[in-house]
């Protein structure tokens, strides 16, 4: 098997990511990483900002991804696509065409409703705390900003550990159970409807990091989705899988035919580790770029 690493879920700036699409082909270059996809979510920037770059100064392969919003059972959850037309996609239903400013200004909507709930929860805050990127959205921006204060250390430790490594998001921002929850399910599409779009322009339609939600029973989510008869692949390699979630991923799809991929879910350095998963402790390997078993046994031949 060929060690090379790839890495095929990462976002930029044009979605939620802190690296621009230049930062992270030179950064991918400097850890030899050989294949990699932008994913941002329900844009495609990145692939239109490649169109005045000489990519082929890198020697790297780049294939086409994004990563969808859908909705399925009352839950906000994520598909991703690859390999298709990215003209074409970009034509879609699904994409965000939201200019910068009403980005930046539905995110403050959300980072007010957020202090808000601050407030009512004793947690210290600047009430001056704005928005000003649209790469920045209002559940990351409020969980490193209440990490700031002292006064928050002792409620931060019950709600995201010690090390502040649980995600505030999926925690608490889209956890009905919550005061902070913010139902983002409203308008979004359902599976059926981004897997079509994803098929309509040739692409390759990939249930992302199914282990990487809360309250939900994952096992049976893969399945319900699969039953759905939608699926390519199944991303199984990511940053917030451990070896046995990936072991069971692999096992499902050698079982159903379906691709395997792999990727960090790159956001920013402090985050995850480009080209590795399960915390930056497994590489993503070409076994995950986009095969299936029979793929991967032929060429292991």
């Amino acid at each position: 098997m060929n060690n090379n690493k790839i890495d095929l879920h990462i976002h930029t700036t044009y979605s939620d990511g802190q690296l621009g699409v230049k930062e992270i082909l030179e950064y991918a270059k400097e850890n030899q990483i050989k294949a990699i996809s932008f994913c941002d979510h329900n844009v495609l920037g990145a692939y239109s900002f490649l169109e005045n770059m000489i990519v082929e100064d890198y020697e790297i392969e780049i294939i086409t991804g994004i990563e969808l919003n859908f909705t399925f059972q009352n839950n906000n959850l994520h598909m991703l696509g690859y390999d298709f037309d990215w003209k074409k996609m970009n034509e879609g239903k699904y994409i965000n065409r939201k200019n910068e400013k009403e980005i930046i200004e539905e995110e403050n909507k959300k980072l007010e409703f957020l202090k808000s709930v601050c407030k009512n929860q004793g947690i210290k805050f600047d009430e001056n705390l704005k928005i000003y990127k649209s790469n920045q959205l209002a559940s990351t921006v409020m969980k490193y900003h209440m990490m700031e204060f002292k006064e928050n250390d002792e409620i931060l430790d019950k709600m995201l550990g010690k090390n502040r490594e649980k995600s505030f998001a999926r925690g608490y921002v889209h956890n009905p159970n919550s005061p902070f929850f913010i139902d983002e399910t409203i308008g979004l599409p359902t599976a059926i409807d981004v897997a079509n779009l994803i098929h309509s322009c040739e692409g390759k339609v990939v249930l992302a990091h199914p282990f990487d939600y809360k309250d939900i029973n994952h096992k049976q989510y893969i399945q319900d989705i699969y039953d759905l008869g939608i699926l390519d692949g199944i991303e199984c390699i990511h940053t917030r899988h451990g070896i046995e979630q990936i072991d069971y991923i692999k096992s499902f799809c050698k079982k159903n035919n379906l691709l395997i991929t792999g990727g960090s879910d790159f956001h920013r350095e402090q985050k995850q580790t480009l080209g590795y998963g399960a915390n930056g402790t497994i590489p993503v390997t070409e076994e995950y770029c986009l095969k299936n078993y029979t793929q991967i046994e032929d060429h292991e031949r």
